[in-house]
Order: C-alpha cells, then structure tokens, then sequence
C-alpha cells in the first residue's frame, strides 16, 4: 500500500509506520531488525507487518537509516544539518 485511497487507515501508511521507526530508533539508536518488527506491531497492530519493509526502504532510500547485515539491526544516520 505504498499509494493510499479513500478506504486507507493512514495508521497502517508507509509514512506513518516511518515515523514510528524514527521515533524509536532516535530513543535507542540501534535496534535489531525483529525487535523493531515486534515494536512496531505492539504498538500500530498486526496489519503494520505488511508495510514494515517498505517503511525501512523508504528511510535507506532517503538516507535515514542505516541496515547493519552482520548484527541484523537498523541505525539512525545523524544528520548534522538537522535539529
């Protein structure tokens, strides 16, 4: 569901879910891939899991986040240019 309709509970949009990712990564950091998934769908519910990877592949795509293969874990990338 990367373009939303009329029918679309924005709660479960890749930019909504996006959010939620930076708002938990700016509390942690670093958090690993399933925690994040199992975060995310405590907290928006089950129908989040359809749109998790593409909310993570927005933010690499944007330069947000960073994917760290050998951990299995997801990293903010500080941008120093913001508040």
């Amino acid at each position: 569901m990367l373009k939303p309709t009329k029918h679309t509970n924005i709660k479960y949009s890749v930019i909504y879910i996006a959010g939620k990712i930076l708002g938990f990564l700016k509390k942690e950091t670093l958090i690993k891939y399933e925690d994040l998934k199992e975060m995310l769908v405590n907290e928006i519910g089950v129908k989040a899991k359809n749109n998790i990877d593409f909310s993570l592949t927005f933010l690499f795509a944007i330069g947000k986040i960073e994917y760290l293969k050998n951990i299995d874990a997801i990293t903010l990338i500080n941008d120093k240019n913001e508040n």
